[in-house]
């Protein structure tokens, strides 16, 4: 009874199927009618056992939200507006936000009996190949990723790109430091090998540059392991079969390696002679705006009108909380990443091994909030909490390690670590 929101878990991840649709202040996912399911089978699965991790990462998330619907609520007054549509978009925005954010508190909370822990590995790896398998299955961006609508596939090919990055380096580490049980360990191979053939159709430049960034933390952390130089080998068999088969993917790299120079030129462009689209002058260009209203910024998710900010944002999620929620509000939600860090790198997360699988999906994490505003809420925001749940559910207490966790020993430990 107490795993079933594990077997509700990978449901959320579905593609839309077409279900979903425009409410004239953005578009339904199929994952916003399965939240509320999850939230209750969550519930009933945690057990109150006193102050664990997450708890010291909740005050961040609430004072956000306060300040946030302060900036929010004084939009008309500010602004001069006639009417509160520009308020009742920001706080449906906002109360997505809150959702998401609070299920994955929940999720951490959820993880408090052994067959839980233990199945939950299972769970995020199923979540991963459920997205996986969906791209291949409809990666026409004509269908999937249609502005708009709720097509058959994702609502937006950048965010599902970076949420994949995440997933990919967690459970990619999990795999390198030799975490989960036996069998899990010889199925993630296979599995992780369908997600990225998924992931490099997304089509998500952003969270391609991610991933690699990820990685790239993994292999300053553990070396070239021979688990980490095959997982390696693989990502590049896989890449080069993508590039041959998959016009899509062929088309996405050309134009970031071998970009149009005129264009570049004109748009002003490129680093270093490859495609960013156009992120650094959309950074400037908006970041000259933070001046005009430095403590409440615009207001959450104002844009356009009379913000004076683009309404296609800024691309870059921390630079667009600075220009939303003002100097405090940018401040907090750097203060959410730099205490998720903080907590990944913990005592009792090095003695599970968790530290570097965590911290490889943090990096991706901010390397994909610098392309774009991935984390207003929905799946992104909750992958992510989901990723620092088996950290977030330990108990915050000053006894050794594994005083009263001798189950987690057995699940998380890497193979061949006396602890």
């Amino acid at each position: 009874m107490r795993c079933l929101w594990l077997a509700w878990l990978p449901l959320l991840f579905l593609p839309n199927f077409g279900l979903g649709g425009s409410t004239g202040f953005g578009i339904l996912e199929l994952s916003d009618f399965l939240i509320g399911p999850f939230l209750i089978l969550a519930a009933l699965a945690g057990r109150r056992r006193g102050r664990t991790a997450i708890h010291r990462l909740s005050p961040l998330l609430i004072g956000f939200i306060v300040w946030a619907s302060l900036s929010t609520l004084l939009i008309r007054e500010r602004y001069g507006y006639g009417n509160d549509i520009a308020i009742f978009n920001g706080a449906l925005k906002l109360g997505r936000l809150a959702l998401y954010g609070f299920a994955g508190v929940l999720a951490a909370g959820a993880l408090s009996d052994e067959s839980s822990r233990r199945n939950y590995p299972w769970a995020l790896l199923a979540s991963g190949l459920v997205v996986g398998i969906a791209l291949m299955k409809v990666h026409d961006p004509n269908d999937a990723f249609h502005t708009g609508q709720a097509a058959s596939g994702y609502k937006a090919a950048n965010a599902v790109s970076v949420m994949m990055a995440m997933l990919l380096c967690y459970l990619g580490g999990l795999w390198i430091v030799g975490l989960g049980t036996p069998l899990w360990r010889r199925l993630a191979g296979p599995g992780l090998a369908l997600m990225t053939l998924g992931f490099l159709i997304s089509r998500g430049r952003g969270g391609w540059l991610a991933a690699l960034a990820g990685a790239a933390y993994l292999i300053c952390r553990r070396g070239l392991s021979p688990r980490l130089l095959a997982g390696m080998a693989g990502s590049v068999v896989l890449t080069g079969v993508a590039y041959v088969f998959i016009p899509e993917f062929r088309v996405e790299l050309d134009r970031t390696i071998w970009p149009d120079q005129q264009a570049m030129v004109w748009y002003q462009s490129g680093v270093g002679g490859f495609d960013d689209g156009a992120r650094l002058s959309t950074w400037s260009h908006e970041l000259s705006a933070f001046t005009r209203s430095p403590l409440l910024g615009t207001g959450f998710y104002h844009r356009g009108g009379a913000s004076g900010l683009w309404a296609t944002g800024s691309h870059n999620f921390f630079l667009q909380m600075f220009l939303e929620t003002g100097l405090i509000g940018g401040l907090l939600v750097l203060s959410i990443f730099l205490r998720l860090w903080i907590l990944a790198g913990s005592a009792q997360s090095r003695g599970l091994g968790l530290d570097v699988p965590t911290r490889s999906a943090l990096v991706a994490a901010l390397v994909g909030g610098l392309s774009g505003e991935y984390f207003y809420g929905g799946m992104v925001i909750f992958t992510l909490l989901l990723i620092f749940a088996p950290v977030g559910c330990h108990l915050i207490q000053p006894e050794p390690v594994w005083s009263g966790h001798a189950d987690f020993k057995d699940i998380f430990a890497p193979e061949g670590r006396d602890v």
